[in-house]
């Protein structure tokens, strides 16, 4: 009888449990409920088209906006690493938060900035116009920030898990 080392000659069936669970959109809770969850990460997965619809409308589909999936991912990426360094102090969630719409071949960037007392309102409009022409003269589109400002991360909360 010829044996090939490394193949095993007897059968096994295993006994355990399935551990391959969907776990998209689910977070876990923690003990003393510390975890915050904002609007858009309380809704479960399903609910994508119906709840978060908005989300889902971009242009990318028609004809002439036509872009290549690489490049829109490369550009949210560029566009999201950009505003986590540029407004460092102010990003509320680590940037997680942030909604980049395409309409036509507009880039619009949605999302919430945390108020602090050192900014001016000088200061800020500067920020929001360098940000804007900076990101515009890079990806080759207009880009327009619709940032709010709020005091505090409670204030972006819808739950606590």
């Amino acid at each position: 009888m010829l044996r090939t080392p490394g193949i095993s000659a007897c059968r096994q069936i295993s006994t355990t449990s399935c551990a391959m669970k969907n776990k998209a959109g689910k977070h876990k809770s923690t003990v003393n409920r510390t975890q915050l969850l904002t609007y858009e990460m309380a809704q479960k997965p399903h609910h994508i088209g119906v709840r978060k619809s908005w989300l889902t409308w971009h242009s990318q589909n028609l004809e002439e906006f036509r872009q290549s999936q690489p490049v829109v991912v490369a550009q949210d990426e560029i566009i999201r690493r950009f505003i986590r360094g540029f407004f460092p102090q102010n990003v509320v969630i680590s940037g997680n938060e942030l909604v980049i719409k395409r309409r036509g071949n507009v880039c619009i960037v949605a999302g919430f900035l945390q108020y602090s007392r050192r900014l001016d309102i000088r200061r800020i409009y500067w920020m929001f116009g360098f940000a804007e022409e900076f990101l515009s003269i890079l990806l080759k589109q207009p880009v327009k920030l619709e940032l709010a400002f709020v005091e505090t991360e409670d204030d972006v909360a819808y739950n606590y898990i």
